[in-house]
């Protein structure tokens, strides 16, 4: 049977079939009839323009969520991003460097972050790459340039830090980079540029404060003073006041009705002839500290034996003193044992003799401990050890223990346990680090490894090592080793990679809910066209059902269309929901197939999101009912609670009904679950009630986000 259409559409079928096969055709005047091959030749060409439609909205989609995922994780890192090359050249020195006509170098490509960093446009800086050296001190800018040398001499990867001088401030930054060589010879680095002024800032604080607390507290529970001498103003610690049972302010108050002399108040009156002697020997320089054990009075009225240390460090220029600082430490737990041992006999002065001795053993230990810890002090971080020249450790930190399980004494005990412990795939990199160390003639060089270890419970861990030479005096005195555990950080780099992989893959679905949702009832809608188009003879019955189908397939196309460039639906974007669902009913209703009703109380525009959402989640509804409910009525009712900003969405059919639970158990209800997860996205709530043979009814309750 060959289908009677208007000419205009028998042309525009012709058109289609004459781009595939090259054939020419003619129009009729007013009708015209497609032949069978015309009509199987049309349909052919279709179906290679969906698959090949479905191909590009696919790959378009993919592209761009990636795309935009991608620049959105690069420019919006803490840190600055950037690529650069550098040309292959025979001699890397200074002079090449430093020559702004022929730089050896470009930025690729650099994050918003990176330009921000040190305070240049991207166009500044594209114009003239070499003037960020002219931002470093003179000192900086050599450092730099001989790093960037060694670095691209040797192939290794860059790392420097400095300070740069921008338009509104100074600032610390740090460049690290890893070099990739390319076949013509260049080398591509690949980098991180961070803003360290405020770890700098914080470093220096906490230096200062360091060493302040060294000067002040030279042991627990000590208090210290400061007394101006000539004014008689005294400040002291907390430490202080709490030895003698009163707080700070108690003590600066007593301080300001007593005045300087105030400590008398608190002395014991046998003592105070004997604190004002030795004073008084320490001004006058006959004594270089002033030492004295006094009885002082708690505020529970007992008396306390104090140890008072002090010396005088500025003078007036007259000679008189100035500041003077001490220590205030509650000796009575030892004036009362120096009192009970006394009274002890001479076994006991024997023993204590012998307990003198193990004393004064045990401090010379610790002196040499101390020098120990002092000498790898100045080159610590992490899990700290030094070698000497010949190989054995002279120094480990006991921190070793609580990374590897192994005791410092394991270590003294086998120098080469190290390379015992070390993973066994990263032997050739343990390897190779040592033979790189150990033709390295350079002092103070250091190098850099990352591997894994075997703790001794068996656990597997990843190591930053940083070695270095330690020359004293132009005498060389080993290695100074250190090491990091960077597990936390592996892990939480590829927990980053996992969740990449995860990200995409929910891009993917949300991309295949939207074809679901979007194309499917409109291809839904022209199934039942072609269905209705096959029951009836009608000529104008079937002309209007052409009609209308061709428009159903214009609005598919489109649909498609608007998918690939990642927007919602033009009508929505015209009409809002409720004029959109309104068109969308009217079509179905025309077929007299069943019959929707769609009522609203409201003409108010939505945000695009939300509208975009309850159109997706309506027509998903509707595509369930002519699909599979077998219904000749449903209703819409889509209401705004006003007060309550609030959307009241109700969904209603006649049809045969579902089973719920059977359908969320096997998972097989694309079109539920869709419903589901865009209600949750929406954070609203969803009820649906439906049992085989009683219909369906959906009720949705969605708060509305005000802008």
């Amino acid at each position: 049977m060959r289908l009677k259409l208007p000419a205009f559409i028998v042309q525009i079928c012709r058109n289609v079939v004459k781009n595939h096969d090259n054939q020419q055709y003619t129009s009729e005047s007013s009708e015209a009839q497609l032949t069978d091959a015309e009509i199987n030749a049309l349909h052919t060409k279709i179906g290679e323009l969906e698959k090949q439609n479905r191909t590009l909205v696919t790959e378009e989609a993919r592209f761009h969520n990636e795309r935009e995922y991608y620049k959105d994780i690069f420019n919006n890192q803490p840190a600055g991003l950037y690529r650069m090359k550098t040309f292959k050249k025979r001699k890397w020195d200074l002079v090449s460097m430093q020559n702004t006509e022929k730089i050896p170098f470009y930025i690729e490509f650099a994050s918003d972050r990176f330009f921000e960093i040190l305070g240049m446009s991207k166009e500044e800086f594209n114009d003239n790459p070499s003037s960020f050296i002219a931002l470093l001190p003179e000192s900086d800018q050599i450092s730099f340039l001989k790093t960037n040398i060694t670095a691209n001499r040797h192939y290794k990867p860059f790392r420097w830090e400095g300070k740069i001088s921008t338009q509104k401030k100074t600032k610390w930054i740090r460049f690290e980079s890893i070099p990739s060589k390319l076949e013509n010879g260049d080398i591509q680095w690949t980098g991180i540029l961070y803003d360290i002024s405020e770890w700098k800032e914080t470093e220096d604080a906490l230096q200062k404060s360091r060493l302040q607390l060294e000067d002040v507290l030279v042991g627990a529970n000590v208090g210290t003073l400061e007394w101006n001498v000539q004014t008689g103003k005294v400040r002291f610690n907390e430490i202080w006041a709490k030895n003698l049972g009163f707080t700070l302010t108690e003590v600066n108050i007593g301080l300001f009705f007593l005045g300087a002399n105030g400590w008398k108040f608190l002395t014991h009156p046998d003592d105070i002839p004997y604190a004002e002697e030795m004073l008084k020997r320490h001004f006058s320089g006959e004594l270089p500290y002033h030492q004295v054990e006094v009885r002082m009075r708690h505020k529970n009225g007992k008396w306390l034996w104090i140890r008072q240390e002090g010396k005088v460090k500025t003078w007036t220029p007259d000679g008189k003193p100035e500041l003077m600082y001490g220590t205030h430490t509650d000796i009575t737990a030892r004036k009362e044992a120096e009192l009970t041992l006394s009274r002890l006999n001479e076994e006991l002065e024997e023993r204590v003799a012998k307990r003198t001795a193990e004393l004064e053993k045990l401090n010379t230990e610790l002196k040499v401990a101390e020098q120990k810890f002092r000498t790898v002090a100045d080159f610590s971080y992490t899990w700290e050890y030094w070698k000497g020249t010949d190989g054995n450790i002279i120094f480990m930190s006991p921190s070793v223990e609580a990374m590897t399980g192994y005791s410092v004494q394991d270590f003294e005990n086998d120098p080469e346990l190290l390379h015992k412990i070390i993973y066994k795939p990263d032997l050739r990199i343990w390897e190779s680090h040592l033979a790189e160390r150990h033709h390295c003639q350079q002092p103070e060089s250091s190098m850099e490894a990352t591997f894994r270890i075997v703790t001794k419970s068996g656990e597997i861990k990843w190591l930053g090592h940083l070695c270095r030479c330690i020359t004293v005096g132009g005498k060389n005195l080993g290695v100074r080793v250190s090491n990091r555990d960077i597990t936390d950080s592996v892990a939480a780099n590829n927990a980053l990679l996992d969740i990449t992989v995860k990200v995409e893959e929910r891009e993917r679905n949300r991309f295949s809910r939207e074809l679901h949702d979007g194309l499917g009832p409109l291809l839904s809608t022209v199934k039942l066209y072609f269905d209705w188009l096959a029951d009836t003879d009608d000529a104008e019955k079937r002309q209007m059902i052409i009609q209308k189908g061709g428009y159903c397939i214009e609005t598919a196309i489109e649909t498609a269309r608007e998918l690939a460039r990642g927007i919602g639906s033009q009508m929505l974007v015209n009409l809002g929901y409720a004029g959109a669902i309104s068109q969308f009913v009217e079509r179905i209703n025309d077929m007299s197939k069943i019959k929707i009703t769609f009522e609203s109380n409201t003409s108010i525009r939505f945000n695009d999101f939300l509208e975009t959402t309850l159109y997706r989640i309506s027509t998903e509804l509707i595509k369930n009912t002519l699909s599979y409910g077998e219904a000749s009525q449903a209703e819409i009712q889509f209401m705004y609670d006003e007060q309550n900003n609030e959307i009241i969405f109700n969904y209603a059919d006649n049809g045969i009904g579902f089973d719920i639970e059977r359908i969320s158990e096997k998972g097989t209800g694309l079109g539920i679950m869709n419903i589901q997860q865009r209600v949750k996205v929406l954070r609203g709530s969803l009820e649906m009630e439906s049992k085989p043979g009683a219909g369906s009814k959906t009720r949705i309750r969605i708060p509305v986000e005000n802008s």
